[in-house]
Order: structure tokens, then sequence, then C-alpha cells
């Protein structure tokens, strides 16, 4: 038997933390994972407003193990509790998914085949594929050179002063990207869904930092395999369908900080203006000079928006974000408490 049919017959179990009263959609997501190949799924009740336990054992038996947490203690306490079942259960790859990712047809197999090939140059601890879902990684969709998918070193909130010039120059008709997509992106970072990781990489790397609750807690975690070396590979021909739209999407808004300004609720942003700010200057960064002055064009920037647009509340919110994950105030924020 070869190395990537062994590797087709491993034992995957897919990981999902819902929350509030997303049944259906959690629902459809699960109805199509035992066809893919997945040996078994951990859902993560992170404090849903229906019996997740009880509904789920009467429609899946054995095929679906429920963590229960005893409230919502945002992705990062929710993933890092569904890694550590998953790993005491014998997983030999975890496959991270929220609770609307539905797989497409093959996308599993996609994924095991293109990991088979990279680990002829990557070892099993320190490679990790990646789904493709086209509205998120919407740079890669477009065509975008793959130099500029990747945020360069010492960016803030993906923003550098050196990539002015390319993203004015793609919003002109002469600029504006027309490749196509390729096969394979080789990531700096990666979200939670669609991660697929083997045991040993995930023995190097840990669980999620639970302290970030949620927003960028992927990021930070993502970043711990390629910080050490390692790779995460996007593949594009294996595929995610978003069953829900996320408030976050850039082809909502005209930039990046009309999304801050008018994209989600105020915890939303909160904690993904918090947690990024942290990452950007605390675990990313390594010149703190370069990421300073990325962060001081970016947050005046920021305040012309929320200036012109009438929104200086929210801007106020967001400086206040950005002023905590600075001085490293993380955990869940009073003012902010999850639902």
């Amino acid at each position: 038997m070869t190395e990537a049919a062994l590797w087709a017959n491993a034992r995957v179990f897919a990981i999902a933390v819902t929350y509030g009263g997303r049944q259906l959609l959690l629902q459809r997501v699960l109805a199509g994972l035992a066809a893919q190949g997945v040996t078994k799924a951990i859902v993560v009740d992170n404090g849903a407003s229906w019996p997740v336990s009880a509904t789920l054992a009467g429609q899946y038996s054995a095929f679906v193990e429920v963590v229960c947490m005893s409230h919502n203690v945002g992705s990062a306490g929710g993933y890092a509790a569904g890694i550590q079942r998953a790993l005491d259960l014998g997983a030999e790859f975890i496959w991270l998914l929220d609770d609307d990712n539905e797989p497409v047809e093959g996308c599993l197999a996609r994924l095991m085949e293109a990991y088979a090939d990279e680990a002829h140059t990557t070892p099993r601890d320190r490679l990790a594929v990646l789904a493709f879902r086209p509205d998120h990684q919407a740079d890669v969709a477009a065509g975008v050179p793959v130099r500029y998918v990747n945020a360069r070193p010492d960016s803030f909130c993906g923003f550098h002063v050196l990539d002015i010039p390319y993203k004015l120059w793609r919003r002109t008709p002469w600029g504006r990207p027309h490749g196509k997509v390729p096969s394979r992106v080789r990531l700096d970072v990666a979200p939670y869904s669609g991660l697929l990781m083997p045991r040993e990489l995930l023995r190097n790397i840990g669980v999620p930092d639970q302290r970030l609750v949620l927003y960028a807690d992927d990021t930070e975690y993502s970043w711990r395999i390629t910080a050490r070396g390692g790779r995460i590979v996007l593949v594009a021909a294996a595929q995610l369908t978003d069953l829900e739209q996320s408030w976050g999407l850039k082809a909502r808004f005209p930039t990046s900080f009309a999304g801050w300004l008018d994209g989600g609720a105020d915890l939303r942003a909160y904690y993904a203006m918090r947690n990024q700010t942290y990452v950007d200057l605390h675990v990313r960064s390594h010149s703190k000079r370069t990421t300073t002055i990325n962060r001081v064009v970016y947050r005046f920037i920021l305040w012309l928006h929320a200036r012109n647009d009438s929104r200086q509340a929210r801007y106020a919110l967001l400086d206040r974000a950005m002023v905590d994950g600075r001085a490293a105030r993380l955990g869940v924020a009073p003012e902010f408490p999850l639902p």
C-alpha cells in the first residue's frame, strides 16, 4: 500500500464548535462528514441554546461525540477542548471546521492527497493543509500575485506602508488582478476553518491560547506552525462552502477600514481588533520600529475614515481595543461578555 493510501485510511476527526441557535447549520455540516471519510466528529457545545447532546446522539449515534462547555468560552476555548478530546480518543489527523462550513464533495480526499504529496519535502510534525474558501481567501480567488497574498513582516492589521503603491495600482483597470487561482499556495497563517493537521504537529503546537477568547486566536495558533519552520499549504481543489456569510468579509466593504467601522457588532469589532493588535505587536513582530510605524499610519487612516463617515463612536471603541491589545490585556472584557 502506498504512503498516500495509508493516509487516506487514517483516523480523521472533524471538530466543530457551535453556540446559540445554529442547529440547522451544524446538522447540515455533520450530514456529509461520514461521506467525506471522517472517522468521528467532535462537536463542542459552546453555550448552545438547544439540547446538543440529546439531539445529535439520536441522529448520529457514536459517530458524533459532544463536548459540553458550561458556557460560551469563545472559539479559542472551544477548539482547545475539541482538539484535546480528539487527541485523547486517538485521532491521527484533526480537521477543524466552523459549524457552518460544508465541505464540497471530495474535499477531505483532496486535502489528504495534497498532504501526502507535500509530506515528501516537509516532516509530518511541521505540515498542515487548508481547504479553500473563495470568499475568505479573496486575494487568492482573485488571482492576486502570490507574493502579495501573505502580509509583509511587521504589518499591522495586514497593512504595510510599502504595499500602498500596489494597493493603489490594483484598483486601476491596468492593475486589477486577472491571474489564475494557483493549485496550492503557501500561507503564513490560516483560519481554523478547513485546517487539517496531523497528531505529530499538534504535539508541537499545543492548543489555542484561551486568553484570546475569539477572533485572531486562529492567527496566533497557526502562526506557531510557520514560526517553527513549518508549512501551511492552501489547496484550491479542496473547497468548503460557507452556509452563512461572515461579518468581516472583504468583499462586503470597499476597504478594510470600512469593514472595521461598519461591519459587525461592537463585541466582534472589539475582540477582533484587540487580538489582532496583540498578535501583530507581541507575536509576529520582528522589528518593533517598523510595526509601530505601520500601526500609527493605519490608526491615522482609520481615524480619517471614521471622521468622514461620522463613525467616531466605533473608532473610539477600536482605539480602546488597540490600546488593550498593545498592553496585552486579554481574556473576556467585562464590557463584552460572550452570549
